[in-house]
């Protein structure tokens, strides 16, 4: 399986967030850079997105997904988990 445990699928972003704001809320409270970012959308309000890093140690994926959890940002709460 490519890419498991790099990936983080992020859900509860606003539709009108820019791919650049999210990036800099990731980077804000994780101190670490998303490489790709896709955006998928499942027919609801709320788009998700499937966020990929590369080169973490073991456990830093988690707790990236820990740090941005359940926050509150644009009105939306942000869901992340490790894919």
């Amino acid at each position: 399986m490519e890419n498991f445990g790099q990936r983080l699928y992020v859900t509860g972003v606003g539709p009108d967030t820019a791919e650049v704001d999210l990036r800099a809320l990731i980077y804000k409270y994780t101190h670490h850079e998303p490489q790709l970012m896709d955006r998928v959308d499942l027919d609801t309000p709320l788009p998700a997105y499937i966020v990929t890093f590369e080169a973490l140690n073991d456990g830093e994926l988690q707790q990236i997904a820990t740090r941005i959890n359940g926050m509150y940002w644009h009105e939306h709460q942000v869901i992340a988990h490790v894919m």
